[in-house]
């Protein structure tokens, strides 16, 4: 891996929190905001790991801490105390990795969110997998010395060849977390930062460098095969396309005419690459696009 991750401490921090938010915690809520916290033991730096107490010193839970945001902590773990390790984070992938297995069997879909943030228990982190390139997005400096074992999971347990680093607009305003936005932090940047991968039988490409999220709407996923199946004879507009998938599925389902919206003449290039390689099926719609 090519990003040099930074350390955390050996020493936790303690954290005490209001009365409110230690009932937050136990009914499952994935955040401490910096209101919240009374007392915090020391200072701490992006992803040291902050065990929270309840008024009674007992354990509640354990997080990332980070300091420059106001979701001050990302619990990870509440209940009763454990160590958060490699095997930790590997277990999280391959609980994330099992729901999806349904997914994963379709050979029709190779495009797919793996981790999604606090439903997988990892608040502030996405995964996304376009065949065996895979794309983790970082919402938070709290992640990246964590980042090497979430990363090395992932592949081990889906074979992926390559693994591309995103972040947000505020982890880049930090800029003193050293991830390069786009840089391969596995194998090499695909040619031009293009993906193919598949959905529902239908070949998209994701832009993993320069598109939006991390290449591609995935969860618009179901969305679109319902226009899909909508779309017979009809003549759809297409607003906000993006790369052109509703556009794509609705050509795909027997459309007669689509036209296709968006400001960004980048992304409507990719709605007609999109239509010409699934021409088989979407060649009898009469397609145009529009910059506005």
């Amino acid at each position: 891996m090519t990003f040099h991750a930074p350390t955390i401490s050996d020493r936790r921090l303690a954290v005490r929190v209001t009365r409110d938010a230690e009932r937050q915690i136990r009914s499952g809520h994935p955040w401490v905001f910096d209101g919240s916290i009374e007392s915090v033991s020391h200072d701490g730096q992006p992803g040291d790991l902050a065990v929270i107490f309840d008024h009674d010193r007992d354990f509640l839970a354990i997080g990332l801490w980070d300091p420059d945001s106001p979701i001050r902590v990302r619990i990870v773990h509440q209940g009763k105390p454990t160590t958060i390790d490699g095997d930790f984070w590997a277990s999280a992938v391959i609980d994330a990795v099992t729901v999806r297995e349904p997914l994963r069997s379709d050979a029709g879909t190779t495009g797919m969110r793996i981790l999604n943030g606090e439903n997988d228990g990892v608040g502030g982190l996405v995964a996304d997998v376009y065949d065996t390139v895979g794309v983790v997005k970082v919402y938070s400096a709290a992640w990246l010395p964590h980042l090497p074992a979430i990363v090395d999971a992932l592949v081990d347990l889906l074979g992926l060849d390559t693994v591309v680093a995103r972040h947000s607009r505020l982890l880049a305003a930090q800029q003193r977390h050293g991830l390069e936005d786009g840089a391969a932090l596995v194998g090499a940047v695909p040619a031009g930062g293009i993906v193919p991968f598949l959905e529902h039988g239908l070949t998209f490409h994701a832009d993993v460098v320069r598109g939006q999220k991390t290449g591609h709407f995935l969860d618009q996923r179901d969305n679109r095969a319902m226009v899909g199946a909508m779309a017979g004879d009809a003549s759809v507009l297409d607003v906000f396309c993006h790369s052109g998938g509703f556009t794509v599925h609705a050509a795909a389902g027997g459309a007669r005419s689509v036209t296709s919206v968006d400001q960004s003449p980048h992304a409507l290039r990719l709605v007609a690459e999109h239509l010409a390689v699934n021409a088989d099926v979407t060649g009898a719609t009469r397609a145009e696009a529009m910059q506005g």
